[in-house]
């Protein structure tokens, strides 16, 4: 009888660690625990599994990401997916048996259902500290600097800090601009997603149409590259003078403790678990291997489970902080930006000599193309895999058309919209034939599966997605599918194949994206190009 193999791939984002891995992690955990030790910390150990119920609309990365379920009981528990709400949910009814300010710490994993991508993980191995019953504003400092002597393996050059303060982004927007608050607050949650999405000049033009002044409309949207300064005028305003010195306070801190330290305020860039409240902190490494370590001040938290007292903390991750600590010095590479080979090329390498990279005409051979004063490379790529490279540090940024940036889920932001490459994904079926779903599943051809499923599922009609890559147009014509899902530029290939456009799903254009790790560890160049890229494109608008 054959014997079946078992299958030797763990749960996708899980991993296990084995010998050297486990040590090298152990050796980050123990070497976060002795200083926290040092610091008068006391550990506690928490369950890795609750009822769900308690953590509903707390958890840092959102309840669809937690893993739920039922016990024997009919019970739903849940498995831990952030160590904050758990400890204050734990320590908050025993904090009135305990004197003073509480600190302590805790070390363990927490699992995530994280969407399904490269390098994505779902298990996650922790250190974290947290404060109780600390309401002074310079404890939010030695929390600041306590963190950064944890990560005193890496050499502080080679670290980057990000500090930010929760809802200061919207107050400030407003006071740029107080008619952002008006007509329910739209307005306001439009220019807050495209601060967070870096749509620089989206922003920009946000804030001019709801009145703000030139320049600080400018400023602002300068700011989403550069960092804010809290010192500036825009800070001047009784609303976020208190914030902003408290942010500049950090600031120097910070670099106080560890010298050397780059650090930024970079209110697009704070985190977003929802029970913030105050200054927050992201450390990231500068080789773009992730985040390590972030926290901050979430004085709202405690009363949830029965005690209102302030509280701050901090969480380590032990795998970002392990590759931190072994990584060496690297080499400084030349700004990499990748490009599709498809229709926008010719267009794109226009815009990009008029940003000041200086590149000659693609050979057709070599994939890694050097600009001609060695500032810049040209990495040529097929239009779907230019997200996916921006996002994991392949390359630094990319042009792409938002179509493909929406259908791969990448965490990219998008600075600037470029001014070619314009059409629209529809969704289109056989002309003369009207689009009545009847209960049975709608055959749809497409290469945007998610953005086909997602348009489906959001209108509750049954379909079945039928994979295409190219001819997508021939599947509806040929009636292999019902209708398909695909890009409409001039609509005479659809006419030509008699068919009609049902419905518009996304507007798309070229645009030019960024990912997080590299504009963290080199944002000063960034945004230096991209000021270059938005005067040509201005100047393009304006003849």
């Amino acid at each position: 009888m054959k014997i079946e193999r078992p299958d030797p791939n763990l749960p996708r984002g899980v991993q296990a660690f084995l010998f050297d891995a486990a040590e090298r992690r152990r050796k980050a955990e123990d070497s976060v625990v002795r200083r926290l030790q040092e610091a008068g910390l006391r550990e506690v150990i928490l369950p890795v599994l609750d009822f769900a119920d308690p953590y509903a609309g707390v958890t840092a990365e959102g309840d669809e990401r937690v893993y739920r379920f039922l016990d024997r009981q009919g019970n739903t528990l849940s498995l831990r997916a952030d160590f904050t709400p758990m400890a204050a949910r734990v320590i908050a009814p025993r904090l009135g048996t305990l004197s003073g300010p509480v600190s302590l710490f805790y070390r363990g994993d927490v699992v995530r259902d994280e969407e399904t991508g490269v390098g994505r993980r779902r298990e996650f191995a922790q250190v974290g500290a947290e404060r109780y019953g600390d309401g002074r504003p310079e404890a939010d400092g030695e929390m600041l600097a306590l963190a950064l002597s944890c990560l005193g393996d890496i050499p502080a050059a080679r670290l980057r800090l990000t500090l930010g303060w929760a809802g200061l982004l919207e107050r400030l927007l407003v006071a740029v601009a107080p008619a952002l608050a008006k007509g329910g607050g739209s307005g306001l949650a439009d220019a807050v997603a495209a601060a967070r999405a870096r749509h620089v000049t989206q922003l920009e033009a946000l804030l001019r149409a709801s009145g703000a002044a030139e320049a600080a409309a400018v400023q602002v949207a300068r700011a989403l590259l550069v960092g804010f300064e809290p010192g500036s005028q825009l800070f001047r305003p009784p609303v976020l003078a208190g914030p902003s010195a408290e942010l500049a306070r950090a600031a120097a801190l910070a670099r106080s403790a560890r010298p050397g330290l780059p650090v930024v305020v970079d209110l697009a860039d704070a985190p977003q678990a929802p029970y913030y409240t105050g200054l927050t902190f992201s450390v990231d490494a500068a080789s773009g291997g992730g985040t390590i370590a972030g926290g901050g001040r979430y004085d709202g938290l405690l009363a949830r489970f029965g005690t209102a007292t302030p509280a701050l903390g901090f969480c380590i991750g032990l795998e970002t902080l392990g590759a931190g600590t072994e990584a060496g010095e690297e080499a400084v590479r030349p700004l990499r930006i990748a490009v599709g080979k498809g229709r926008l090329l010719s267009k794109a390498l226009e815009a990009l000599r008029a940003g000041g990279a200086s590149f000659g005409e693609p050979d057709g051979r070599r994939l890694l193309v050097p600009a001609t004063d060695g500032a810049f490379e040209l990495l040529l790529l097929k239009d779907d895999d230019v997200p996916t490279y921006v996002a994991h540090g392949g390359a630094d940024l990319g042009i792409v058309g938002s179509d493909r940036v929406a259908e791969s889920g990448e965490d990219v932001t998008s600075p600037v919209e470029l001014p070619f490459g314009t059409c629209r994904l529809s969704l289109i079926g056989r002309a003369g034939e009207p689009f009545r779903p009847n209960g049975q599943p709608v055959r749809v051809g497409t290469k945007y599966r998610r953005l086909a499923a997602r348009y489906f599922d959001e209108r509750k009609i049954a379909h079945e997605i039928v994979p295409l890559a190219g001819s997508v147009e021939l599947a509806a014509a040929l009636k292999l599918t019902d209708v398909v899902v695909d890009l409409i530029e001039s609509g005479s290939t659809m006419a030509a194949n008699g068919l009609a456009e049902i419905e518009t799903i996304l507007p798309s254009c070229a645009t030019l994206i960024l990912g997080r790790a590299s504009l963290v560890a080199r944002r000063a160049e960034i945004a230096e190009f991209v000021e270059r890229l938005r005067a040509h494109v201005g100047k393009a608008k304006a003849s």
